[in-house]
């Protein structure tokens, strides 16, 4: 009857259709009996349908009609398909018509579009073409499938419009996709190409869709703006794109990055409002910055135009953000403002008084310590000191600042104006204070005091020093052997004659002290009336001292020293210790270059320096491991500039234009700044790490002796002060509250009384005939004849070496034995019911003890005194603080203290080696070993501490603290050297002084008599005269000298030169025969090359035995008469 089917399907969908039939026979169709529509008949293909049988719905009756519905699937592949279907019966018969409709079949592709890719979602459409329902998309990255990543899937199933239906030939509504995307998508896949697949409903191609391959993923990129400079800070936004996290800026001064200067950076993590995180297309709420403008961007980059970069946080460009380069950095403001100031109207000449002034920072940076801001001194300014003072604390923009200083007068009377005026390391700045004139008056006469002392001197007919008459001491006489070596001597006589030399009766004294002398003139043996220090010495072939035994405990006792060296005549070991007692024993090590590489004490610790190619350690440990030292540097005259303790404190040293100590620093321990009058003395130490209740504040006469000096930490009213007489004698030290001591002298110009201000004797005192103090206030001290102190009765006693170093000190219940090295280092101590104490040393200063295996690190000042006590975390554990002349304040000493040496606790005194000082009265026990400098009149004071000028001077061993080249009735001959080069290791150099020494120290004939010549080589110092400053560079291998085949040499100017201490010379005294150079003996030796090349010396006639004509001889009369009559040498005492 008919067909109700479409006339187009797309493949493989399904329809719903229906044919209609009328039962035309003569049977009823029935189910039962196997009738149904069946697709074609025999002659027809089989069904593409995807059905080829339909069941009747029931039976049909003859006449009937009957009507099939039914599902079909169009075919999988497009054309035009025949719909043939005919009536049958199963098994039987086909019957009936054909109704044979043609149906054409459509392909259905995939079709779309993506549309865009934004930080939040990849979106498009897709489709597969004449179908309604939606498909599912797969997108890949970087290419399409089969190349690409799979980066996800989802469903076309989001509303789209009409023409996006249109253009799927469809009539759906649902054409839409969306793959939403995140920051971590984004920061992994950024800038990959986008690839999109439409699966296929039908079986189809799953073809890309428009535009694949094209769109990319979004990359996050920096953006951001400068927004201005607000509140002393540089403000803003930035972001790396789609991202909600932070990112970091960068600020560039005067350029972008590779042409400005990093100068800051920050975090871009402050709040922002909403529209910035729209512009940064991303979700977080901090993205702002703000970078400070710190007072070291002002100082360094002021009015330079500034640059921020963005950094990116996934490796991407790091942009400059929009603003960059239209801003610069504030200008430096250096500006300052007078407030007030307190001066005195009226003061003497050459002393000190406190003074003040302020000012208040109106610039807009910080005035910091150690950044050279400062106040000065402007006017007229001749003649005053201090004419700077340095901050004492940090001065912020705003900030006001007290300047307290101790200002000592010119010498010269009359009224002076006087402003100050700030100052940093570019100019003077600010306005300056108002000006203030002073009257400068003649001081007062000296009250009393001696007044005078005569020192005289007695010649035997040889013209011999035969004896010496002094005040303090009595009279010394002298007596010679037929060499002219000092062959006796006896003090303390009351033997004043100024024409007789005195010898029977000193002779018959019972004080004298005997020398007698080996066939080389060289000290041999040493007797004293009581037995007490005779020594005994032996030497090396080559007159190195091998063995010194020296008498203790009048003779009951002996003490030997005894010194082993390696084939270049340094020290390998030297022993100490009492005959039947103990013995300790000391090692030295040393790299190829001959410089000290390490020491091996009693106990058997080592301690390695590992000095550099200048000898100089770099490092201290120990062979454990331990570090006392590390990261050591140096300024280029040898000062140390910095290291770090093994606690990790770490110590600086800044030097001054003068090369004085300017700042020393221990972090976090102790910061001392120093600052100085034009004379070099001390006139403030800034107490930069505990404040200005610290502060010492110094005056000085105009002699350079300390007059005044201040600090809260003295107590009392503050300031110590002091006044002199002409011989230098300290006539009163008060300190109001604390101590008011008014000193007396006899007329042998000693120390008898100290009065308070009441007149009350606080002190009594009295000496022995040598000039050594015999008794103070009822307390003994016992002097032997060579004036070592034996004991402090009822306290303590002591024994020492041949060269004055004690080796014992006993008291009732500890007996503590001392080990020095031949440098005079105390090295280690051993006390009874105590662990035993290891000194570690650098460059000459305590750097740490250690006992029982703990190890404590010493701080010193400028003195050498330790002034704080680290433990191995760093931690303070001890502080010391001295009065100026070195009295601990509020406690008590025992052990290295005051500028180094060791103080006694239980005496009060300090062993400074050859002589005992007491802190307490700023004066020596005894008379001073070193003759009175005739000429310039220093030293002629016997007893007196470091010239009065406690602060500038130290005292290395109880004698002089000035160095000169001196002649005096004997002569004593100084070579003052500073010795550098990679040579110049101390047993290097302490070889070349030895060698020095013991080849020229002998009895000369000088004018027809017989004259003891002593020579030695000293360091230089600030007080040397720079006429007799000599420099010589030690070298480990051959000089500069080609000429010569790198021979050693002075040079023409007789004060510098380079001398090879590995030279084959050195053992036969070539060092001794420089050193004459130095002293201005000539050469008396020709020098010529021979056939092989090699330098050949030939000596004068007359000189073939002689030091400066051959090597291997001592000089001669004729030497020391070059020496003597060179007018470029200092003579101090005689002709």
């Amino acid at each position: 009857m008919g067909y109700n089917v479409p006339s187009q399907m797309v493949v493989g969908q399904t329809y719903a259709v229906s044919a209609t039939y009328q039962n035309m026979g003569n049977q009823v169709w029935g189910s039962s009996i196997g009738h149904k529509l069946g697709y074609g008949g025999s002659s027809v293909p089989v069904s593409p349908w995807g059905i080829s049988r339909v069941e009747l719905p029931g039976n049909v009756s003859i006449g009937s009609n009957v009507t099939f519905n039914f599902n079909v699937t169009a075919p999988s592949t497009p054309g035009q398909y025949s719909f043939a279907w005919r009536m049958m019966q199963e098994g039987k018969e086909w019957f009936g018509g054909f109704g044979a409709p043609s149906i054409q079949v459509l392909p259905s592709l995939i079709k779309g579009n993506i549309d865009s890719a934004t930080y939040g979602s990849i979106s498009g459409w897709a489709c597969s073409t004449y179908l309604n329902r939606s498909v599912d998309v797969h997108m890949y990255l970087g290419g399409s499938a089969g190349s690409g990543t799979f980066a996800g899937a989802t469903a076309a199933t989001l509303p789209s419009e009409s023409g996006i239906a249109s253009a799927c030939s469809a009539s759906g509504s649902n054409y839409r996709f969306s793959f939403p995307i995140d920051e971590n998508f984004i920061v992994q896949n950024g800038g990959k190409s986008i690839y999109i697949h439409g699966i296929s409903p039908v079986g189809a191609a799953n073809d890309t869709i428009s535009r694949s391959g094209e769109v990319v993923v979004p990359a996050s990129v920096v953006k951001g703006r400068i927004d201005g400079i607000q509140n002393n800070a540089i403000v803003g936004w930035a972001c790396s794109t789609a991202l909600r996290r932070s990112i970091d800026v960068h600020l560039y001064a005067g350029g972008p990055a590779g042409s400005g200067a990093a100068v800051a950076s920050a975090g871009a993590n402050l709040p922002s409002e909403p529209g910035i995180a729209s512009a940064c297309s991303a979700s977080g709420s901090n993205y702002r910055f703000s970078i400070p403008i710190t007072e070291d961007l002002i100082r360094n980059h002021g009015g330079k135009p500034f640059y921020i970069h963005g950094i990116s946080p996934i490796g991407g460009p790091s942009n400059l953000i929009d603003g960059s380069g239209t801003l610069s950095i504030p200008a430096m403001q250096r500006n300052a403002a007078f407030v007030s100031q307190n001066m005195p109207a009226q003061l003497s000449t050459g002393r000190s008084v406190s003074g003040s002034v302020r000012f208040t920072n109106t610039g807009n940076v910080t005035w910091r310590q150690g950044q050279g801001y400062r106040t000065v001194l402007v006017g007229d300014t001749r003649g005053w000191s201090p004419g700077e003072v340095g901050l004492v604390s940090d001065v912020p923009p705003g900030g006001s600042v007290d300047f307290n200083f101790s200002l000592r007068a010119p010498l010269g009377a009359g009224g002076y104006n006087l402003r100050w005026r700030m100052r940093d390391s570019v100019g003077d700045f600010g306005n300056e204070s108002s000006n203030q004139v002073v009257q400068v008056v003649a001081p007062p006469p000296v009250e009393h005091g001696v007044g005078l002392a005569a020192r005289s001197y007695v010649y035997d007919a040889n013209q011999q020093l035969c004896k010496v008459i002094e005040p303090e001491s009595g009279s010394t006489v002298m007596a010679y052997d037929a060499a002219g070596n000092l062959s006796w001597s006896a003090s303390g006589l009351d033997l004043p004659s100024t024409t007789s030399c005195d010898l029977d009766a000193a002779a018959a004294s019972g004080r004298q002290v005997v020398r007698t002398y080996d066939t080389r003139n060289r000290l041999k043996t040493l007797r004293f009336p009581d037995k007490n220090g005779n020594q005994d010495w032996s030497y090396t072939p080559d007159g190195l001292p091998g063995q010194v035994t020296t008498l203790n405990d009048s003779g009951g006792s002996s003490f030997v020293n005894v010194y082993s060296y390696n084939k270049r005549r340094m020290m390998t070991s030297e022993s100490s210790g009492q005959t039947g007692w103990y013995n300790w024993s000391i090692g030295y090590g040393y790299d190829a270059n001959g410089a000290l590489a390490n020491q091996t004490y009693p106990t058997g610790l080592v301690i390695s320096y590992a000095p550099n190619a200048l000898g100089q350690p770099t490092a201290v440990r120990d062979q454990a491991g331990s570090n006392y030292a590390t990261g050591i540097g140096y300024y280029p005259n040898g000062a140390a500039r910095q290291f770090t303790y093994g606690n990790g404190v770490s110590h600086s040293l800044v030097l001054n234009g003068r090369q004085m100590p300017q700042q020393v620093r221990d972090n976090n321990v102790a910061s001392f700044e120093y600052q100085y009058d034009a004379n070099g003395n001390v006139s403030a130490i800034v107490d930069q790490q505990r404040g200005t209740g610290y502060n010492r504040y110094m005056g000085y006469d105009g002699l350079d002796r300390l007059m005044e000096a201040g600090s809260e930490r003295f107590g009392g009213d503050n300031w110590n002060r002091y006044t002199y007489d002409v011989l230098d004698n300290i006539l009163t030290a008060k300190l109001p509250g604390i101590r008011e001591n008014n000193y007396w002298y006899d007329t042998k110009n000693r120390l008898t009384n100290v009065q308070n201000n009441a007149g009350a004797t606080t002190v009594g005192l009295s000496y022995d005939p040598q000039g050594n103090l015999k008794n103070k206030n009822a307390q003994a001290y016992t002097f032997d004849y060579g004036n070592r102190l034996r004991e402090v009765t009822g306290k303590e006693y002591y024994a020492y070496d041949a060269y004055g170093r004690r080796t014992l000190a006993g008291r009732s219940t500890t007996l503590t034995t001392q080990v020095y090295t031949h440098t005079g280092q105390l090295f280690y101590t051993d006390a009874s019911g105590k662990a035993a104490t290891e000194y570690v040393y650098l460059n000459g200063s305590l750097l740490a003890t250690r006992s029982a295996g703990a190890i404590k690190f010493q701080h010193t000042d400028a003195l050498g005194s330790p002034i704080a006590v680290t433990d191995t975390a760093g931690q303070v554990v001890e502080r010391t603080d001295y009065q100026p002349y070195g009295s601990p304040i509020g406690k008590t000493v025992d052990g290295i203290g005051y500028t180094g040496h060791a103080m006694d606790g239980a005496t009060g005194l300090t062993y400074m080696q050859q002589r005992y000082y007491d802190q307490d009265l700023g004066r020596f026990l005894s008379v001073d070993p070193v003759a009175a400098d005739s000429v310039l009149a220093a030293n002629f004071n016997r007893y007196w501490y470091a010239n009065n000028n406690p602060y500038r001077f130290t005292d290395p061993d109880g004698r002089n603290s000035v160095i000169t080249t001196a002649k005096d009735g004997s002569i004593s001959i100084d070579i003052p050297i500073n010795f550098v080069g990679p040579g110049a290791a101390q047993a290097n150099i302490d070889s070349v002084k030895g060698d020095i020494s013991a080849r020229w120290s002998r009895a000369y004939n000088v004018k027809g008599k017989s004259v003891q010549v002593s020579v030695q080589v000293v360091p230089v110092t600030k007080d040397t005269p720079k006429k007799v400053q000599n420099t010589i560079t030690l070298t480990t291998g051959p000089t500069s000298d080609k000429a010569s085949q790198g021979a050693s040499f002075v040079n023409s100017d007789g004060k510098t030169g380079e001398w090879n201490v590995t030279s084959r010379g050195m053992p036969s005294g070539e060092a001794a025969h420089e050193g004459g150079h130095l002293m201005r003996a000539d050469d008396h030796y020709s020098a010529t090359v021979d056939a092989s090349g090699n330098r050949v010396s030939t000596p004068e006639a007359g000189y073939e035995k002689n030091l400066m004509g051959e090597l291997g001889n001592p000089p001669d009369d004729r030497n020391i008469s070059e020496i003597l009559s060179s007018k470029k040498n200092i003579y101090i005492g005689g002709e």
